[in-house]
């Protein structure tokens, strides 16, 4: 049953909402019903307006954005919902590229490289044939041609400064036939700029979400659309330009009334937090000049919140301060342990993550530590049905043989797989071409190398044609289950490989297989959020994006991590923007913690590598609110605490 688009909206959002005719740029602070007004939107612009759904596209940047969004617009217009395109910027592109095409500059046909994919078969080949001594130089090459994409440079690659590499990895990706994540908005670009996309294809109507999210292009290929007749409603916020590291500036949301002519909308009425919790925010979101205007006041009968910035001697009475606090908020504040949201600056190793975790287990208290939501099909186990899924899909799927070769107990080494390749370069095939050359040709006169290699081709070949039978026997999600129970039973990551699957199938708007395996493509990995249903919860701030939760603890909250490394210029920035994004998170209680000292593994990290004195981030230490001693505020909350 649909609802009204006017559905549980507050005047200015009932104003934003239906805003008519031309461009416009929704400025929206957290808490003030950003979402609501682009669900509601979506409603106005089809009851409203009679648009057709299929005449809407609404992006934006992560999956869980996307699923959120997808759902609302269902859960408010009813089964018209499945017509309206919601998607993420690398989906879209993958689903525009799929129909249409990109000429020569792809190997067809269109297949994408997992995370998995890229770091452990093209990267370490491509440090094999180049004689890199180190992955890292591997890497420094594809982060800087990704640069390239994110910035839509003419010519990608030409400033990379060894010039063999291009030539290598354009080879490598027509023998294994893939395509990167990273460049598939600016192929989507290039298409639209071709004239590839037939113009009944595009919609009539764009909408995207967290705009100020957006790269240079990602622009370009707003600002396409918009030339070839899109209305843009646009909505984000640029003190929440968070993506420095994928070259989004706020610049672009900051631009948008002036490039497109548009009308300024805002919300003004937070709707999560009370006026603490505000005053800290805009205390550092005001540290920056250019930030676009705002006045931005709590709803009324919002409780003030609580605000503390907590010191503590070193980082085991950190992590102890931490895990009572939340005890006493679980105890004496009636809170559920899923009502509390710990985040740091970056974990690398999980050296600050694992102290912390540690001191919620020593108070029994059910704690998660966020983790790539793909680490269970990222196992030899899940790589092995997702390679034979593939297989399923399309046999000639190179990186999936790749992958089955290398990780099955099969006595086929690197040298092996080495040898495969160098015949697919010889005769100018694919890998997959390669095994089917081995199966081929005359045995007589065979060694054993090429026995194995035969007869592990052979028994994938018949995994491969026995879970073909089974995917188009029955429905999809009641196959893979199959599957996953017939090869992995007994596998320590059954559940686990279970569980990624099914919740890719319930949350994500799958068609079929290979819509499947494009989402698992699209997919940004560790980017995305991976929250655990009622536990606490520790995560990177970067992962909270989107997040809110009753008490949230910013822990580590050192000028040696927050800028960090990054001091002045658009690095410092993003780091300032980050600590905002993270004081915005919580709807109750705010504790921010530090400590004055920093040993072991931590001693480590951080901007003073080495040194263990650490001093409170520049962003707060001159604030409106004093660093009071954690010891001392701990001895209140002991006292609070009911035995």
């Amino acid at each position: 049953m649909s609802m009204s688009w006017k559905t549980g909206l507050t005047p200015e959002q009932l104003s934003a909402a239906s805003h008519d005719e031309g461009h416009a740029l929704l400025l929206a602070g957290p808490g003030t019903g950003k979402t609501r007004v682009l669900t509601n939107r979506v409603a106005y612009l089809i009851e409203e307006k009679g648009v057709e759904p299929d005449d809407i596209l609404v992006l934006t940047f992560t999956r869980a954005a996307a699923n959120e969004l997808r759902e609302r617009i269902k859960r408010m217009i009813g089964d018209a919902a499945i017509d309206v395109t919601v998607s993420t910027f690398h989906s879209y592109a993958l689903s525009t590229i799929l129909k249409y095409g990109a000429g020569d500059r792809l190997p067809a046909p269109i297949r994408i490289a997992d995370d998995w994919e890229e770091r452990n078969i093209i990267q370490e080949d491509l440090k094999q044939i180049l004689r890199l001594k180190d992955i890292y130089e591997v890497r420094k090459f594809f982060a800087d041609l990704s640069a390239d994409w994110e910035l839509s440079a003419e010519n990608p690659g030409d400033r990379l400064p060894n010039p063999s590499f291009m030539g290598v990895w354009n080879r490598h990706r027509l023998i294994f036939g893939y395509t990167l994540r990273a460049e598939l908005v600016y192929q989507l670009k290039h298409a639209l700029e071709e004239g590839a996309v037939d113009p009944e294809d595009f919609p009539k109507y764009v909408i995207v979400d967290e705009y100020q999210d957006l790269n240079p292009c990602d622009l370009a290929v707003v600002s396409l659309l918009e030339e070839r007749g899109s209305e843009l409603f646009v909505a984000g916020d640029d003190d929440q330009s968070i993506y420095g590291f994928r070259h989004a500036d706020p610049g672009g949301i900051r631009r948008f009334c002036s490039d497109y002519d548009a009308t300024l909308l805002q919300l003004e009425t937070c709707h999560r937090y009370g006026s603490n919790i505000m005053n800290i925010a805009n205390y550092v979101a005001n540290q920056d000049p250019d930030r676009m205007k705002k006045n931005i006041k709590p709803a009324e009968g919002l409780p003030a919140g609580e605000v503390h910035i907590l010191h503590f001697d070193n980082q085991e009475a950190e992590a102890d301060g931490i895990a009572e606090i939340a005890q006493w908020l679980i105890r004496d504040k009636g809170m559920e342990p899923g009502d509390i949201l710990v985040l740091i600056r970056s974990d690398r190793n999980k050296s600050f993550s694992n102290p912390i975790r540690q001191a919620f287990e020593k108070l029994d208290l059910p704690v998660a530590v966020a983790s790539d939501p793909h680490a269970a099909v990222n196992t030899e186990d899940g790589r092995l049905i997702l390679s034979i899924l593939r297989l399923v899909h399309n046999v000639h799927d190179s990186l999936a043989w790749r992958t089955l070769l290398q990780i099955r107990k099969n006595n086929i080494g690197p040298k092996t797989i080495q040898r495969i390749y160098a015949l697919a370069k010889d005769r100018g095939i694919s890998f997959a071409e390669a095994l089917d050359t081995f199966k081929a040709e005359d045995l007589i006169n065979s060694n054993n190398l090429h026995l194995r290699i035969v007869r592990e081709v052979e028994e994938i070949s018949r995994k491969i044609e026995w879970a073909s039978g089974v995917i188009y026997s029955v429905d999809l999600q009641t196959a893979i289950n199959m599957i996953i129970d017939e090869m992995l039973s007994g596998s320590p990551q059954y559940l686990n490989i279970k569980r990624f699957f099914n919740d890719f199938l319930n949350t994500m708007s799958i068609t079929g297989l290979g819509s499947l395996l494009a989402s698992i493509g699209t997919s940004l990995g560790s980017r995305e959020q991976a929250e655990s249903v009622g536990l606490i919860n520790i995560m990177t701030m970067h992962q909270a994006k989107g997040l809110t939760a009753k008490a949230v603890f910013i822990a580590a909250a050192e000028d040696e991590y927050i800028p960090g490394r990054y001091e002045g210029g658009r690095g410092e920035d993003d780091e300032r923007r980050l600590l905002y994004v993270s004081l915005t998170r919580p709807r109750e209680y705010l504790f921010i913690t530090h400590s004055r000292r920093r040993t072991g593994q931590q001693q480590r990290t951080g901007r003073a590598v080495g040194s263990q004195r650490r001093r409170l981030t520049r962003f707060l230490s001159a604030g409106p609110i004093s660093s009071t001693h954690g010891a001392e505020f701990m001895d209140e909350v002991r006292e609070k605490i009911t035995i």
